[in-house]
């Protein structure tokens, strides 16, 4: 056991004084203090660009209406200390009769590209009709696709205005129709509890970022140590192995005990990064009032899945560094055990809908993915029952013993193997040896 703390501790040493391992460890704290200081700058510094859109209308009375809103949308946009809120709109109307419609529409396409105006809208005759069958729609036309804060206002606006015209036409008030149409809003909220005085405790409205957002963002730092501590082990066995290093630490101590020192070793590093990760991930979830969501049993999850998914896959990374002898063939057999690893980020959308769900206990409670998604479980509502976590923990855990007790013959044999890269048929044929 000596042996393997030696092994260990050289391989913990060597992995946190490389460079790698350094910018690794200061890169989430940075992104994390970088991104609450660009919020804290950027805040304030609202899109307040002036744009000016035409519009064509065919009906001859949504214009004036539309007009007023884009004045009371302009009054809105500037704040009580005169600081621009949002955006200012400029309508200009455009007679559709003034030339043919063809060379209109095409003579406000070139003021777009000329950035003389930044879009035009086309209200057609028909969209007045409610009996049309298809309903015509309002013609939106910009060269900024992604830009949404016009087109929804248009598409308010003058929405509102056309139903006010055809209520009016139909003798029917407005105003009255707004009043009764107006539907009540959907709550979302939680369940009702008693508290330990016996009194009933009333139920919160949920936050949509503690119920999503905060759940992904543990699956994701997960993710991130793992695929940062774990397929260094591939380079650090084949580096010693092509430079014979290897043959003579196995004159000193047994291959299984080389394999776990360096196990061991990536752990420990997996475990520094995610103490100083979930640091700074606390740092900012505090900036946004979420500090609460990083809870010491959460946490304690966080570091038993992440162990053992270090030395689940760390096991089968070792076995591809000892069965090779370059680096392209490692390549090749990376490929199968990539998917395994990428396995959870392909059905993590599936978890995080529907928790509960066949597919979500099926794929928490396979060995490979349950260190990601069972984490991820445990952190949504409703939380798995305690019977299929514990399953889980036992289930990992007997993988994780097979995983090794694999990876030792594997690399017993592999790592003194030089010249050809074993073929997985071969791999296997290693493990059922005695």
């Amino acid at each position: 056991m000596s042996r393997i703390l030696i092994v260990a501790t050289f391989e913990f040493m060597a992995l946190v004084r490389t460079k790698a391992f350094l910018i690794g460890v200061l890169l989430m704290p940075v992104f994390m203090m970088g991104t609450i200081v660009f919020q804290r700058v950027t805040e304030k510094r609202l899109d307040s660009t002036t744009r000016t859109f035409a519009v064509v209308d065919h009906t001859g009375g949504v214009y004036p209406v539309l007009a007023a809103a884009v004045e009371q949308w302009n009054a809105q946009a500037i704040g009580p200390d005169g600081a621009p809120r949002a955006p200012k709109f400029v309508a200009r109307e455009v007679d559709p009769a003034a030339r043919p419609i063809d060379e209109l529409r095409l003579q406000l396409s070139d003021q777009v590209r000329r950035k003389e105006l930044f879009a035009f809208v086309e209200v057609p005759r028909e969209a007045l009709d409610p009996a049309r069958q298809p309903a015509a729609g309002v013609q939106y036309h910009s060269d900024h696709p992604s830009y949404e804060t016009l087109p929804r206002f248009l598409d308010a606006a003058i929405g509102r205005t056309v139903l006010a015209i055809r209520f009016r036409a139909a003798a029917l008030d407005p105003r009255e129709i707004d009043r009764l149409a107006r539907a009540p809003r959907l709550e979302n909220l939680g369940l009702f509890d008693r508290d330990a005085s016996g009194r009933l405790t009333s139920a919160e409205q949920l936050d949509r970022v503690r119920s999503i957002a905060v759940p992904a963002v543990f699956m994701a730092l997960m993710f991130l140590v793992v695929m940062t501590s774990s397929p260094q082990l591939l380079n650090s066995v084949m580096e010693e192995k092509m430079s014979r290093i290897s043959e003579v630490l196995v004159s000193s101590i047994t291959p299984f005990q080389l394999m776990m020192g360096k196990l061991l070793g990536s752990a420990a590093v997996s475990i520094v990064l995610a103490v100083v990760y979930l640091l700074g991930a606390y740092r900012a979830a505090a900036y946004w009032g979420y500090a609460d969501a990083l809870t010491p049993p959460m946490v304690g999850w966080f570091m038993l899945f992440l162990v053992c998914a270090v030395l689940l896959f760390g096991s089968i990374f070792v076995s591809i560094g000892a069965a090779c002898s370059d680096f392209k063939d490692a390549q090749s057999m990376m490929t199968p055990a990539m998917l395994i690893v990428m396995l959870p980020i392909f059905v993590w959308t599936a978890v995080l809908r529907a928790p509960d769900s066949a597919l979500a206990v099926g794929m928490s409670l396979f060995p490979p993915a349950t260190p990601f998604l069972m984490l991820l479980r445990l952190a949504l509502r409703p939380s798995p029952p305690l019977w299929q976590v514990l399953l889980s923990v036992v289930l990992v855990l007997l993988t994780v013993v097979a995983a090794v007790w694999a990876a030792g013959k594997i690399f017993r044999t592999g790592i003194l193997m030089h010249g050809k890269s074993a073929t997985l048929g071969e791999m296997l044929r290693w493990v059922r040896a005695s």
